[in-house]
Protein backbone atom coordinates (compact mmCIF):
# COMPACT_ATOMS: atom_id res chain seq x y z
CA UNK A 1 0.00 0.00 0.00
CA UNK A 2 2.79 2.40 0.86
CA UNK A 3 5.82 2.77 -1.38
CA UNK A 4 8.13 5.68 -1.77
CA UNK A 5 7.04 9.11 -0.65
CA UNK A 6 5.97 10.90 -2.67
CA UNK A 7 4.66 8.36 -5.14
CA UNK A 8 5.29 10.74 -8.06
CA UNK A 9 8.35 13.03 -8.03
CA UNK A 10 6.28 15.53 -10.03
CA UNK A 11 2.49 15.21 -10.32
CA UNK A 12 1.79 13.65 -13.74
CA UNK A 13 5.16 14.98 -14.89
CA UNK A 14 3.74 18.50 -15.23
CA UNK A 15 2.50 20.47 -12.23
CA UNK A 16 0.91 23.12 -14.42
CA UNK A 17 -1.02 20.53 -16.41
CA UNK A 18 -4.74 20.04 -15.92
CA UNK A 19 -5.01 18.75 -12.35
CA UNK A 20 -8.30 18.62 -10.52
CA UNK A 21 -6.39 19.87 -7.48
CA UNK A 22 -6.61 23.32 -9.07
CA UNK A 23 -10.37 22.98 -9.61
CA UNK A 24 -10.85 22.18 -5.93
CA UNK A 25 -8.68 25.14 -4.94
CA UNK A 26 -10.65 27.48 -7.21
CA UNK A 27 -13.93 26.31 -5.68
CA UNK A 28 -12.55 26.81 -2.16
CA UNK A 29 -11.32 30.31 -2.97
CA UNK A 30 -14.65 31.20 -4.60
CA UNK A 31 -16.58 30.06 -1.52
CA UNK A 32 -14.22 32.03 0.74
CA UNK A 33 -14.57 35.13 -1.42
CA UNK A 34 -18.37 34.92 -1.44
CA UNK A 35 -18.46 34.48 2.34
CA UNK A 36 -16.14 37.36 3.16
CA UNK A 37 -17.91 40.09 5.09
CA UNK A 38 -16.02 43.40 4.93
CA UNK A 39 -18.15 44.79 7.77
CA UNK A 40 -17.14 42.18 10.34
CA UNK A 41 -13.86 40.85 11.59
CA UNK A 42 -14.89 37.27 10.82
CA UNK A 43 -13.54 36.20 7.46
CA UNK A 44 -12.19 32.92 6.13
CA UNK A 45 -8.59 34.18 5.96
CA UNK A 46 -7.15 31.06 7.59
CA UNK A 47 -8.58 28.83 4.84
CA UNK A 48 -7.51 31.26 2.10
CA UNK A 49 -3.95 31.55 3.39
CA UNK A 50 -3.50 27.83 3.93
CA UNK A 51 -4.97 26.98 0.50
CA UNK A 52 -2.62 29.45 -1.18
CA UNK A 53 0.27 27.77 0.66
CA UNK A 54 -0.93 24.41 -0.64
CA UNK A 55 -0.87 25.78 -4.21
CA UNK A 56 2.67 27.00 -3.59
CA UNK A 57 3.67 23.57 -2.29
CA UNK A 58 1.98 21.75 -5.18
CA UNK A 59 3.16 23.86 -8.08
CA UNK A 60 6.43 25.48 -7.04
CA UNK A 61 7.93 23.22 -4.37
CA UNK A 62 6.97 19.66 -5.38
CA UNK A 63 8.90 19.58 -8.71
CA UNK A 64 12.17 20.66 -7.03
CA UNK A 65 11.82 19.10 -3.56
CA UNK A 66 9.28 16.28 -3.97
CA UNK A 67 9.07 15.14 -0.34
CA UNK A 68 8.79 18.68 1.02
CA UNK A 69 6.23 19.71 -1.61
CA UNK A 70 4.04 16.63 -1.18
CA UNK A 71 4.16 16.86 2.61
CA UNK A 72 3.40 20.59 2.38
CA UNK A 73 0.31 19.93 0.26
CA UNK A 74 -0.99 17.25 2.62
CA UNK A 75 -0.34 19.30 5.77
CA UNK A 76 -1.88 22.49 4.38
CA UNK A 77 -4.95 20.65 3.11
CA UNK A 78 -5.27 19.05 6.55
CA UNK A 79 -5.13 22.45 8.25
CA UNK A 80 -7.69 23.87 5.80
CA UNK A 81 -10.01 20.90 6.39
CA UNK A 82 -9.67 21.16 10.17
CA UNK A 83 -10.30 24.90 10.01
CA UNK A 84 -13.38 24.38 7.85
CA UNK A 85 -14.79 21.78 10.23
CA UNK A 86 -13.83 23.28 13.60
CA UNK A 87 -14.01 27.03 13.09
CA UNK A 88 -17.36 28.59 14.12
CA UNK A 89 -17.24 30.96 11.13
CA UNK A 90 -18.21 28.10 8.81
CA UNK A 91 -20.97 26.91 11.17
CA UNK A 92 -22.84 30.16 10.53
CA UNK A 93 -22.16 30.37 6.79
CA UNK A 94 -25.03 28.21 5.60
CA UNK A 95 -25.41 24.74 4.14
CA UNK A 96 -24.60 25.72 0.54
CA UNK A 97 -21.34 27.42 1.50
CA UNK A 98 -20.34 24.57 3.81
CA UNK A 99 -21.16 21.94 1.19
CA UNK A 100 -19.32 23.82 -1.55
CA UNK A 101 -16.29 24.24 0.68
CA UNK A 102 -16.25 20.54 1.52
CA UNK A 103 -16.66 19.55 -2.15
CA UNK A 104 -13.71 21.78 -3.05
CA UNK A 105 -11.63 20.24 -0.26
CA UNK A 106 -12.63 16.74 -1.38
CA UNK A 107 -11.56 17.43 -4.98
CA UNK A 108 -8.22 18.89 -3.87
CA UNK A 109 -7.62 15.99 -1.45
CA UNK A 110 -8.45 13.47 -4.18
CA UNK A 111 -5.71 14.71 -6.50
CA UNK A 112 -3.17 15.33 -3.72
CA UNK A 113 -3.56 11.82 -2.28
CA UNK A 114 -3.32 10.16 -5.67
CA UNK A 115 -0.07 11.95 -6.52
CA UNK A 116 1.53 11.86 -3.06
CA UNK A 117 0.64 8.34 -1.95
CA UNK A 118 -0.21 6.61 -5.23
CA UNK A 119 -3.72 5.69 -4.12
CA UNK A 120 -6.38 5.15 -6.77
CA UNK A 121 -8.86 7.81 -5.74
CA UNK A 122 -12.49 8.05 -6.95
CA UNK A 123 -12.10 11.05 -9.25
CA UNK A 124 -8.93 9.64 -10.80
CA UNK A 125 -10.75 6.35 -11.36
CA UNK A 126 -13.61 8.13 -13.16
CA UNK A 127 -11.11 9.99 -15.32
CA UNK A 128 -9.08 6.87 -16.17
CA UNK A 129 -12.08 4.62 -16.75
CA UNK A 130 -14.56 6.82 -18.58
CA UNK A 131 -13.25 10.22 -19.65
CA UNK A 132 -9.62 9.71 -20.67
CA UNK A 133 -10.25 6.94 -23.25
CA UNK A 134 -12.82 9.11 -24.97
CA UNK A 135 -10.79 12.31 -24.78
CA UNK A 136 -7.65 10.63 -26.09
CA UNK A 137 -9.27 8.69 -28.96
CA UNK A 138 -12.78 9.93 -29.74
CA UNK A 139 -15.14 8.12 -32.07
CA UNK A 140 -15.95 10.29 -35.07
CA UNK A 141 -18.33 8.84 -37.68
CA UNK A 142 -16.98 8.91 -41.23
CA UNK A 143 -20.12 10.33 -42.86
CA UNK A 144 -22.95 12.33 -41.36
CA UNK A 145 -26.40 10.78 -41.49
CA UNK A 146 -29.62 12.63 -42.06
CA UNK A 147 -32.23 12.16 -39.38
CA UNK A 148 -35.23 10.03 -40.27
CA UNK A 149 -38.83 10.74 -39.34
CA UNK A 150 -40.40 8.52 -36.69
CA UNK A 151 -43.10 6.14 -37.88
CA UNK A 152 -45.78 8.20 -36.15
CA UNK A 153 -44.98 11.04 -38.58
CA UNK A 154 -44.65 8.84 -41.67
CA UNK A 155 -47.73 10.46 -43.27
CA UNK A 156 -46.20 13.95 -43.08
CA UNK A 157 -45.02 15.18 -46.45
CA UNK A 158 -42.24 17.70 -46.93
CA UNK A 159 -43.16 20.44 -49.41
CA UNK A 160 -41.52 19.97 -52.79
CA UNK A 161 -39.89 23.41 -52.63
CA UNK A 162 -37.72 22.30 -49.70
CA UNK A 163 -34.51 20.71 -50.90
CA UNK A 164 -31.56 19.73 -48.82
CA UNK A 165 -28.18 20.81 -50.20
CA UNK A 166 -26.20 17.85 -51.46
CA UNK A 167 -22.77 19.41 -51.68
CA UNK A 168 -22.76 21.18 -48.30
CA UNK A 169 -21.65 19.65 -45.04
CA UNK A 170 -24.66 19.24 -42.79
CA UNK A 171 -24.58 19.13 -39.04
CA UNK A 172 -27.62 16.89 -39.05
CA UNK A 173 -26.07 14.02 -37.18
CA UNK A 174 -26.01 14.78 -33.47
CA UNK A 175 -23.78 11.80 -32.78
CA UNK A 176 -21.08 13.18 -35.07
CA UNK A 177 -21.48 16.66 -33.62
CA UNK A 178 -21.21 15.27 -30.10
CA UNK A 179 -18.20 13.10 -30.96
CA UNK A 180 -16.34 15.93 -32.64
CA UNK A 181 -16.75 18.52 -29.90
CA UNK A 182 -16.90 16.65 -26.59
CA UNK A 183 -13.32 15.45 -26.94
CA UNK A 184 -12.19 19.06 -27.28
CA UNK A 185 -14.27 20.03 -24.26
CA UNK A 186 -12.90 17.16 -22.18
CA UNK A 187 -9.35 18.06 -23.13
CA UNK A 188 -9.60 21.30 -21.16
CA UNK A 189 -11.27 19.75 -18.10
CA UNK A 190 -8.68 19.54 -15.36
CA UNK A 191 -8.89 16.08 -13.90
Amino acid sequence: MFGTFPYEPEPDGAVFGPHHFYLGVLLILLVCWLNTDPESENSPWVVVGVILLSVFSFSLTWPYYPAVGALGVLVTLGIATASAVIRPFWWRSGVVAQSSLLVGLYVAWDDALSHALGWRTPLDAVWAEFLYPYASNPYVPSTPRLPTLPESLSGVRVPTEVRLPTDADLLADLEALFAEHVADALAVVAL
